[in-house]
């Protein structure tokens, strides 16, 4: 999971919440819906706000989440602040396979990545097997149960990543200084020419940051 620092709202999203009656997906909605797609992903390198995959700006391959729910929180609906980027998360598949958005549903998570307040409250870490964990007991328990992040696929993508991560550093002659790790947690924070991070980021920059803690 990322933290995601937001922007301002579309300049269309903001118009057309004044207009009288308005509501998600409501008439006149597509345009809006496609801004609203091409800053979400802006903001947050075209990776998926929970699980960290690739998205992009279309309807194929991103939904736009409501951190609250349209139908609980209908007042938050049109709310730049609640929306999300993220994957697909298997839709069409059987629920056991399903992530992110497409599991989530309408249940209420207890932290947001949009929210500043909440950034360092995830307490988020990574295990070498690609497991996602949280120090907070029912946030870890909504991390596996009601987003399903340790779906095995994903678990496998991260554990690729922290893989990497490693042999990059097993082949620095020597122990690695704090300046060749902090080179490499850079290269993983920075977007790249096309405003992407690079996929499962969150899990190199774990490892490096808890690298750097033990150099001192």
């Amino acid at each position: 999971m990322i933290s995601v620092t937001k922007s301002h709202e579309p300049p269309s999203l903001q118009h057309y919440r004044l207009q009288p009656g308005a509501v998600f997906d409501g008439q006149d909605f597509t345009p809006v819906k496609q801004d609203i797609r091409e800053q979400l992903v802006a903001e947050q390198g075209y990776l998926c706000a929970y699980c960290m995959s690739r998205i992009e700006a279309d309807d194929r391959q991103m939904k736009v989440e409501h951190w609250h729910s349209r139908k609980k929180y209908p007042e938050e609906q049109l709310s730049y602040a609640n929306l999300l980027g993220c994957c697909c998360g298997n839709e069409g598949l059987p629920d056991s396979h399903a992530h992110c958005d497409t599991k989530k549903r309408k249940v209420d998570l207890l932290f947001s990545p949009a929210e500043p307040g909440h950034h360092q409250r995830m307490k988020i870490h990574y295990e070498f097997n690609g497991t996602i964990k949280s120090d907070n007991p029912e946030f870890d328990r909504q991390l596996g149960g009601v987003l399903n992040l340790n779906h095995s696929r994903l678990m496998d993508n991260r554990k690729s990543v922290w893989s990497s991560v490693t042999k990059t550093l097993s082949r620095i002659t020597g122990k690695a200084t704090r300046v060749q790790i902090e080179e490499l947690l850079l290269k993983w924070c920075r977007k790249d020419g096309e405003g992407k991070l690079k996929e499962y980021t969150g899990v190199a920059i774990y490892y490096l940051n808890k690298k750097l803690q033990r150099v001192g």
